[in-house]
């Protein structure tokens, strides 16, 4: 992901802008959701977590922030 930060699954609707990366540990199935910001070229980490009301659970998170 560091070599390319536009790797992740582009999200729409209310998640535009954040990117989404499916891995593995295990059996378990996981979800890494990040932004990147290319004024500093960094990535943020939002969330990581299995894929029940993951996305539902990160778009209440971005609109508190």
């Amino acid at each position: 992901m560091l070599d390319d930060p536009l790797l992740g699954e582009p999200k729409v609707g209310a998640l535009k802008g954040v990117r989404a990366v499916k891995f593995k540990v295990g059996p378990h199935q996981y979800l890494l959701a990040y932004q990147f910001l290319s004024k500093p070229n960094a990535i943020e980490v939002l969330d990581v977590g299995v894929h029940e009301n993951f996305y539902r659970g990160l778009e209440g998170y971005l609109k508190s922030r």
